[in-house]
């Protein structure tokens, strides 16, 4: 993804009633797509599509290399009207192996509030940072770690004890 606006020829294209004419307009955004295709793709999971072209969309947005994409999953994970589509946003996060670790609290909050998949898949994105922030960025973070583990079932109990040893 490069360019810097949303080619509306494009735009139509990924709304078209025709699934070969949305996975056409797939194929032009992984030549020539940009950051700010990101919610337009997030909508169109969100409003469900055929099979396939769903999974166009997760296989682009689990291959987006572009640092300029981070603020635009970032915001989708924190937006409630992304809830029945966040498990698949966070997986991608994973996926596309972006650093997201200025965003440890979004995720944190992931693993903490959200069902165990989607937890478990916000974990994965914690666990693959290469760097993690600065100890007093973390320990605000610990805090909140900690007192949700008072509260935690089994499962996500683990993974909130994993999240503390990784952030040390």
């Amino acid at each position: 993804m490069k360019k810097t606006k949303v080619d509306q020829a494009i735009n139509s294209q990924l709304f078209s009633a025709d699934s070969k004419q949305v996975l056409q307009a797939l194929n032009l955004l992984k030549e020539q797509g940009n950051a700010e295709y990101l919610p337009i793709l997030f909508d169109l999971l969100l409003a469900g599509c055929e099979p396939e072209v769903e999974q166009e969309i997760v296989k682009l947005l689990g291959t987006i290399k572009d640092k300029n994409s981070i603020p635009f999953f970032v915001d989708a994970l924190k937006n409630e009207k992304y809830v029945p589509i966040r498990k698949k946003i966070t997986t991608v996060c994973w996926q596309n192996g972006l650093d997201f670790s200025e965003h440890i609290e979004t995720f944190t909050d992931l693993v903490i509030t959200e069902n165990w998949e989607t937890a478990f898949e916000a974990f994965t994105v914690i666990e693959n940072f290469e760097h993690f922030p600065a100890p007093d960025v973390m320990k605000p973070l610990k805090l909140k770690i900690a007192a949700a583990l008072k509260l935690a079932q089994e499962q996500k109990a683990y993974l909130l004890e994993e999240l503390l040893k990784l952030s040390t």
